[in-house]
């Protein structure tokens, strides 16, 4: 019986999720007739099922609901708000039910009158009001019915975990044997037959993967709800709808991002939809929309709440930030515009007139960047002032798998989740400096102090005699929003994929790791938590206060500039290890293949809101992941396709240089084996012109005068195509440049103060010799104009 009961429990909480939706999407709809036998089925289900557990309760709210859906179904009653507020208020108290039940396991007493009472229409209240509905017992016809749906099994979820653990170790076992296969140089006929083996192994191991795997709309299900009952409290009309509901997530990573996901609708419903009448004012339509969409993109999957209220005020933020105290006015001067949307991340920061039952735009937003850093996630803010606002979450598809840095430390390996990790120096580069204060010590990084932790003092462990000094790496961690410290290694590797399984009590009782993994050499590492060790550590991570003079920061990136020493040293896509002096490098960036494509000849990728050229002959096949260097010149950006990193390592003095200019400057030793090294003046010079067109920033024009929308409709396109930005004249965005409409100087309102100034005539002819307007439709002379007084991107 505690098994049915356990069942029935699972079955009801999913049941009543989906129909809360339902009932909200029927309600704008009552027409739709296959909605309403998708809730009368779903009311009819948990009735047929409590009758066989003897939950009198249950059943008799299940029933009362079933048959006023189905007098709506009969034609005997009309659909209305109060009707579906009536079920609605059924699988309120059905869930409550449930929850006891499950704590209890026996249904609570008590009387449901009142939420059975409220779903007698009106003119039949007074008649009705004394007859309860008559309980009908679980017939032969509901189990016949019930049975069709009975395709699946329940399976705890600790046995899938340990089948995937099983599964795991047997992929790890057979990338071990793969190697030994390979170096003992066995008969083509043994390697065939595990070839086939290993495949067999490979599509267990996506079938176990998928089994912890759900359609992401059973995260979406509770939103409908949610939406319909704020919007009603607030008096506002909000138009909701999903979509990428059959894209599919981890169980364990969707109920990690459930609360966020819902904090982020609730402040859209209150602060991002404006009241009715600041819509009207604003020419909106009165019933505004939120949507809900996820996609795949990758091993990662991305949600985003968009609305079309008011979005967010970069300006506001500053200045409540600066009324709270989190800022000071001097170094609100300073942000960037995305670093003033970056405000409401802030703990403590709210925009808030009052305190209320709903959390205003960016109260609490702090925690859901938090939590959701703290699965590997990202939270990225899309404003558009005045049209509404997305908010983007970017989380791993599973737990499981992460991406991790290898690192060793007293002659041991650990891992670090690559999602914590800024920045990768040697502790011998000429950009760091260590110094000791107080009985710890601190790193300076180009202008920036960080709190430096040694890993080997860490864990109490004294470092390897083995290990070359010249090895050290610091690793920048930045564990969570507003912090960030120094972690010292021996040495760095490469990064890679890792299972991650739960470590011992006794290894996780320490709180410096978060798990274990087996790796493809099969040699056990222990993933480290990188909150953990600030912990243990008792520092101050905070980055508050921690960027010095701008003239110690410009000799610090000078200082940097010339370091030329360190090499990096990777594995190209033809199987040749080569190497690219580390200052040249601007990051490693790994994106999906889609996102490269070809266009005027030449290979390209999509990095963001950026495209970048790529130095390829050709699209990669597979549809995997690529790596890229980026290598950047401090103007423009260029994109090298490589297999794998290998390590840091000092650039040897002597270097055999090629016997002509091209891809190879040159080859050196490195432990012994040749190394050819990357030119990349060469490469810069191949696609300097492309890639300055794509990195430098157009120049920005305001038009004035536009008093029939001529600039807005025929110039601003032009301009546009052109490479140049353009913005009205009532925006207080900084312009390069003013085009005014007037071509009478004495009669155009705006004089441009230091701005340079071009003045368009309507008239083909001039007025005079000395006239140095430009006729509004001279489209050469306009460029060539604009060219000459502030310059361009395209010719």
């Amino acid at each position: 019986m505690d098994d049915l009961l356990n069942d029935f429990l699972a079955e009801t909480a999913e049941i009543l999720a989906e129909a809360g939706g339902a009932l909200v999407a029927w309600e704008t709809d009552p027409a739709d007739r296959a909605q309403l036998d998708a809730i009368f089925r779903l009311v009819h289900t948990i009735k047929g099922s409590s009758g066989f557990l003897s939950l009198p309760r249950v059943t008799a709210l299940s029933h009362a609901a079933e048959d006023a859906l189905d007098q709506v179904r009969r034609g005997h009653r009309s659909a209305d708000a109060a009707l579906v507020t009536g079920v609605l208020a059924i699988i309120d108290r059905l869930s409550q039910l449930c929850t006891t039940l499950g704590q209890e396991g026996v249904e609570p007493p008590g009387e449901d009158g009142d939420v059975i009472g409220a779903l007698i229409p009106v003119d039949e209240a007074p008649a009705k009001a004394a007859d309860m509905p008559e309980i009908r017992l679980r017939r032969e016809d509901d189990l016949s019915t019930d049975l069709q749906g009975w395709r699946s099994i329940r399976v705890p979820l600790p046995l899938l975990d340990s089948v995937m653990t099983g599964v795991t170790d047997i992929v790890l076992a057979r990338n071990e044997f793969a190697r030994m296969l390979r170096d003992s140089g066995a008969n083509p006929s043994l390697i065939a037959s595990f070839d086939r083996l290993s495949d067999s192994i490979a599509g267990m191991r996506q079938s176990v993967s998928q089994m912890r795997m759900q359609r992401i709309d059973k995260l979406f299900a509770p939103l409908p709800r949610i939406v319909r009952d704020l919007a009603r409290d607030l008096g506002k009309k909000i138009r909701f709808a999903t979509s990428g509901g059959e894209v599919e997530l981890d169980r364990e990573m969707m109920e990690n991002i459930r609360d966020p996901l819902i904090h982020i609708v609730r402040n859209a419903i209150d602060h991002g939809i404006e009241k009715l009448d600041d819509r009207v004012a604003a020419g909106k339509d009165v019933t505004a929309t939120i949507l809900v969409s996820a996609r795949q993109s990758g091993n990662q999957i991305e949600i985003e709440v968009r609305d079309d209220g008011r979005g967010m005020s970069p300006d506001a933020l500053v200045a409540k930030a600066v009324a709270s105290r989190l800022l000071t006015a001097t170094d609100a001067r300073a942000l960037t515009p995305k670093e003033k949307l970056e405000l409401v991340f802030r703990p403590g920061f709210s925009t808030a007139a009052k305190v209320t039952s709903i959390s205003g735009r960016g109260v609490g937003m702090d925690i859901v960047k938090a939590n959701v850093e703290k699965i590997g996630g990202i939270v990225e803010l899309r404003n558009d002032e005045g049209r509404g606002l997305a908010v983007v979450l970017r989380v791993p598809m599973t737990l499981t798998i992460i991406s991790g840095l290898m690192v060793r430390a007293a002659g041991q390996y650990f891992a670090i989740p690559r999602g914590s990790v800024r920045e990768i120096l040697l502790e011998t580069s000429d950009s760091v400096r260590i110094e000791r204060v107080g009985g710890g010590e601190l790193v300076n990084v180009r202008g920036q102090q960080f709190p430096l932790l040694r890993l080997e003092t860490i864990l109490g462990r004294a470092r390897d005699d083995r290990d070359d000094i010249e090895d050290r790496a610091l690793v920048l961690v930045q564990p969570g929003q507003g912090q960030s410290y120094a972690l010292s290694v021996a040495a760095i590797h490469d990064h890679e994929e890792l299972v991650i399984k739960p470590a011992a009590p006794i290894i996780m009782a320490t709180g410096l790791y978060a798990g274990t993994t087996l790796p493809d050499n099969g040699r056990p590492v222990l993933l480290l938590d990188v909150q953990g060790i600030v912990a243990a550590a008792a520092i101050d991570a905070s980055e508050t206060g921690r960027q010095m003079d701008r003239t110690v920061e410009a000799e610090a990136a000078a200082s940097a500039a010339r370091n030329a020493a360190q090499l990096l040293l990777f594995r190209d896509t033809n199987g040749r290890t080569r190497g690219v002096r580390l200052s040249v490098i601007e990051r490693v960036e790994e994106i999906p293949a889609p996102a490269l494509f070809e266009s005027a000849g030449r290979v390209q990728a999509r990095i963001g809101e950026d495209i970048f050229p790529v130095h390829a002959a050709a699209l990669p096949d597979g549809q995997g992941a690529v790596k890229l260097l980026r290598l950047h010149d401090g103007h423009s950006v260029l994109c090298y396709p490589i297999d794998t990193v290998i390590d840091i390592v000092r650039l040897p003095e002597a270097v055999l240089p090629a016997a002509v200019p091209g891809l190879i400057a040159g080859v050196v030793l490195v432990a012994g084996d040749p190394v050819e090294l990357i030119d990349p003046f060469w490469l810069m010079e191949q696609y300097a012109t492309g890639a300055a067109a794509l990195s430098v920033r157009p120049p920005v024009c305001r038009i004035a005068e536009d008093h029939d929308g001529w600039g807005s409709s025929f110039l601003a396109p032009i301009l546009r195509n052109a490479g140049y930005r353009v913005v009205s004249e009532t925006s207080d965005e900084a312009a390069d440049i003013l085009l005014c409409l007037t071509g009478d100087s004495a009669a155009c309102a705006h004089g441009g103060g230091d701005l340079p100034v071009i003045r368009l005539r309507t008239s083909v002819a001039a007025a005079s010799p000395e006239d140095d307007t430009v006729y509004r439709y001279d489209r050469a002379g306009l460029l060539d104009a604009l060219r000459r007084r502030v310059g361009g991107t395209r010719a």
